[in-house]
This record gives C-alpha cells, sequence and structure tokens, in this order.
C-alpha cells in the first residue's frame, strides 16, 4: 500500500478484499486521522474520530451513506470534536467508546471532552475483543497509557492506531490521565498484535506526523512500521515483561 499525503478534508477510497469500503482522511490543525469502514450493502458507516462532522456527513450524502457508528479511540478533545454536531445531524447514530474513556474526574482539564457513550467495551488493558456490524469486523484493543480507555481498531487491511503508536514514535503522555508503564506496556501488546497481521496493512496513526526520512505520509504499511517505529523498536519494551497473548481470530477483518 502506498503513501499518501492527502490535502484537508480530502478522503482516500480503498475497498478491502472482501468488499468493506475503508474511508481515510485527515482533518484539521493536527492533521487528525479519521478512517471509516463502510458494509455499502447493510447501509453502515463507522467513522473512528471524525474530526469535523459536516464534512462527514456531506461527503457520505453524496454517495447516499450516513453514519451510522461513531468509534472513539479515546476522549480527547481533538479527537471528539465532531461529536456535538454529528449528534445534531444524526441523532440516532451509535457512539462506542471504552468504559474506562469516561473520565467525570478528569473533565475539568480542557484535553478532555464529555462523550455520552450509547455502547461500551469494558475489556481488560491489553485485551482485544470483536466488535462487529453487518459484515464489518473490527478488533479493537485496549490500549491504555495515552489516556485512560485508549482504543485501537484493527480490520480490512487497516490498524488505527489512534494516540498509541504514530508512524515513527509514540503518544506522549505527560497529560492529565496518562500512565507512561501503561503506554509500554500497550506498545509491547501492539508489537506482537502487528506482527501477526498482513504486512501489507496499513497503520492509520491517530495524526500525520514526521515519518523516518522527513516526509509525512498519511501511514505507512505495518511492516514498515514493525521495522522502523522507534517505539516498537525501544529497548525500554525489554523493561517490561511479556504479557500472555491473548487468543483471539487471527482472521478477523482479513
Amino acid at each position: 500500500m502506498g503513501w499518501a499525503m492527502l490535502e484537508d478534508g480530502e478522503f482516500d477510497v480503498a475497498v478491502a478484499d472482501d468488499g468493506i469500503e475503508v474511508w481515510v482522511t485527515q482533518m484539521g490543525g493536527y492533521m487528525n486521522m479519521n478512517t471509516a469502514f463502510i458494509d455499502r450493502a447493510a447501509g453502515i458507516v463507522a467513522i473512528v474520530d471524525p474530526f469535523d462532522a459536516k464534512r462527514w456527513v456531506a461527503a457520505l450524502a453524496e454517495e447516499g451513506l450516513s453514519p451510522t457508528h461513531l468509534l472513539y479511540t479515546h476522549t480527547h478533545r481533538d479527537h471528539t470534536a465532531g461529536y456535538s454536531m454529528m449528534l445534531n445531524l444524526v441523532p440516532d447514530v451509535e457512539v462506542w467508546g471504552h468504559e474506562e474513556a469516561r473520565v467525570p474526574s478528569l473533565l475539568s482539564h480542557v484535553v478532555f471532552k464529555k462523550v455520552d457513550f450509547t455502547h461500551t467495551w469494558d475489556s481488560e488493558p491489553d485485551t482485544t475483543v470483536e466488535w462487529s456490524a453487518g459484515s464489518i469486523r473490527l478488533g479493537v484493543t485496549h490500549s491504555p497509557g495515552h489516556a485512560p480507555g485508549h482504543v485501537t481498531f484493527h480490520g480490512h487491511g487497516v490498524y488505527h492506531a489512534g494516540d498509541l503508536l504514530f508512524t515513527a514514535h509514540s503518544g506522549r503522555v505527560d497529560l492529565p490521565g496518562s500512565d507512561p508503564g501503561a503506554q509500554w506496556r500497550s506498545v509491547l501488546y501492539a508489537r506482537e498484535l502487528l506482527r501477526g497481521l498482513p504486512g501489507d496493512w496499513r497503520l492509520i496513526p491517530g495524526h500525520r506526523y514526521e515519518w523516518i526520512d522527513g516526509s509525512t505520509p498519511d501511514w505507512v504499511s505495518l511492516e514498515q512500521a514493525l521495522a522502523h517505529n522507534f517505539s516498537l523498536n525501544s529497548p525500554a519494551l525489554e523493561a517490561f515483561e511479556r504479557l500472555p497473548w491473548q487468543s483471539f481470530d487471527d482472521d478477523v477483518g482479513a
């Protein structure tokens, strides 16, 4: 899968081998990456961290589609920017996040935004559960550290890393609610997970930041990330005992 340098609000559309459409875009001043999984036959559109609700709704409407599910990696304000407007435009949309991403004690910090989830995952850290809607099947991994209740998604040719991993680094851990130890354990688990997925799948980061050659691609392949991402190859990982591998259907999203 080649690199891309999307303009703000430009959509890359790919169709996975199983027919699920994957739309990727970057929006906003922090170059937030959004991913949507679309089962057109069933009319299901699941969007990860939609940044600009109006642009998403308008682009989908041109295809006769509308958002049905919002999937949040975490509840930092830059990732939930489109939440309120999306509810205004699509009141019946399902809103998903991890139970531990409900952070009432942290809402006084500007970095967080209150999100009223209609459905939650309640999995343990560094475990993966399956989420499905129509023909969309995603692995949802609880990956805390950068933020409480942070999750990643993988399936249909992509691993949407949120702020756990960027193309070349991992997310910061100096914000309210961050946990450096949990972040390293999450990175360690992610490395094992990524090693078990096809190398040509795309790693979609939470933000488009600098790659190792100074460029800023919207994604890299899992093979490239495993070979060159500084956090995935950090000696610091060896300080953490390898977690027991949790069994999970290897065919999710394949």
